[in-house]
């Protein structure tokens, strides 16, 4: 469970989540570990996700390769829900077209409908775990005059129990209009006011047991398994027919940073990534998932000291990045985050049999959301070639279908045909229309 709370304040957005993942049993919360964040930014939204853990991920992984659209989320939210079937909700902080912060909801509760609520200066919400908890307790600190911000970390420290708790992410949006929009991160500690409950495993008898602890060695006393350390010396095995493999971090000499070869390689996401790892380094990558590739360039604008799922700091062994431990050294291995340019992307346009692939070329201006941007579609019956003039984003195509041929330079776009010699051809007719007169030189 979760806990978000959103601010209307100094002309800005604020909105905060917590870490924490926690399970129930018998209508206890038990304390898994504090090392998810819930609210993650796509372009210009900050998305947060709330209910079973393995929906929400598949949420943000779905949405970072999608056109991150309100409706994009909604469809993906709505198919996590059908995929998993446990309560979900998603908020999607952003700015209107009038230049103004809203926050949209999406759930199963809500029939996955979109809706809206303008944050205004002053505005002040929370949802989730401990949520009304954590109002009373905001509100009693604005009576002693306790500013925004103070007292909403202080009710984070206030409701901290199983269920909320780890770090305090806050993001802060700042807009002066919809094309014109910062986004900032900070992060907190919540500091835990009692001992957590923590499921407690043992053996049985039943064939489905669960060690403490666990040693195992071959008939040479070669290490192979020890629970107390969480080590796996995979090293010593050999692993015949995988069925699945799911896994924070795969390194195996050639495979991570040197070139390798995989035979009949299947992966739902692929990103590549060089050893660039300081804040403002420009990565180039490609990105593919599902029916879309990506060609990106990616600015570091923030970087955590990366763990492992048991909470242990990750390191490069050396120097030279290509493999990676639990083992202090001088080389930290960090979790990145990217602000993402995409200057190149492939993608199917439509379902099933009856899609076409599109091509899209250029980052664009910003000014509209195809504006400097070029397209190249292959539907069924024609080969579109469309480029958007920056600012307005007006027409400029070349269409070739089963008709013919078709040029366009809409808004005042002008069409020039060069060469050495030109002859103009047709079996019928030729056709000349001009309302303002001719010019022939």
């Amino acid at each position: 469970m979760s806990m978000i709370v959103y601010l209307g304040y100094e002309g800005k957005a604020w909105i905060y989540s917590d870490t924490r993942v926690s399970t129930e049993k018998n209508g206890l919360s038990y304390h898994i570990h504090d090392n998810c964040e819930k609210a993650r930014v796509f372009g210009d939204k900050i998305v947060f996700g709330m209910g079973y853990l393995p929906a929400v991920e598949q949420i943000f992984e779905e949405i970072e390769f999608s056109n991150q659209q309100l409706s994009d989320i909604k469809k993906i939210t709505k198919d996590a829900y059908d995929k998993y079937k446990g309560e979900i909700g998603v908020y999607v902080l952003t700015v209107d077209n009038n230049g103004r912060y809203v926050m949209y909801t999406i759930s199963n509760l809500l029939n996955f409908e979109t809706l809206p609520d303008i944050i205004r200066n002053n505005d002040l919400g929370a949802a989730g775990a401990n949520s009304d908890d954590a109002i009373d307790y905001i509100y009693q600190q604005f009576k002693l005059s306790v500013r925004p911000h103070q007292a909403i970390l202080g009710a984070y420290n206030h409701v901290v129990d199983e269920k909320v708790g780890g770090k305090c992410i806050l993001y802060q949006l700042d807009a002066t209009d919809k094309y014109h929009i910062k986004i900032n991160k900070f992060e907190y500690r919540i500091q835990d006011k009692k001992k957590l409950r923590k499921l407690r495993t043992h053996a049985d008898m039943s064939g489905q047991a669960k060690f403490k602890k666990v040693k195992v060695t071959d008939g040479n006393n070669t290490a192979l398994l020890d629970s107390t350390t969480r080590k796996f010396y995979m090293n010593n095995w050999d692993i015949v027919g995988v069925g699945a493999l799911d896994a924070q971090f795969i390194q195996a000499g050639t495979l991570t940073a040197e070139d390798g070869f995989i035979n009949n390689l299947t992966v739902n996401a692929l990103k590549t990534l060089d050893k660039s790892d300081s804040i403002g380094d420009s990565v180039d990558y490609v990105y593919a998932r599902d029916n879309y590739f990506k060609l990106v360039t990616g600015t570091i604008t923030d970087r955590q000291h990366a763990k492992d799922g048991n909470g242990n700091l990750l390191y490069w062994v050396d120097a030279a990045k290509s493999q990676l431990t639990t083992e202090t050294t001088s080389y930290p291995f960090y979790n990145l985050t990217y602000e993402p340019v995409e200057k190149f992307k492939l993608y199917l346009e439509g379902q099933g049999v009856d899609s076409y692939p599109v091509m899209q070329l250029g980052r664009g201006d910003g000014k509209t959301s195809e504006s400097a941007k070029a397209f190249i579609k292959k539907e069924p019956d024609n080969l579109n070639i469309t480029y958007h003039r920056s600012n307005t984003g007006a027409i400029r195509e070349v269409k070739l279908d089963d008709m013919g041929i078709t040029i366009k330079a809409h808004d005042n776009g002008t069409v020039t045909i060069e060469g050495k010699d030109i002859n103009v051809v047709g079996t019928n007719k030729v056709t000349v229309s001009a309302p303002n007169g001719y010019d022939f030189t």
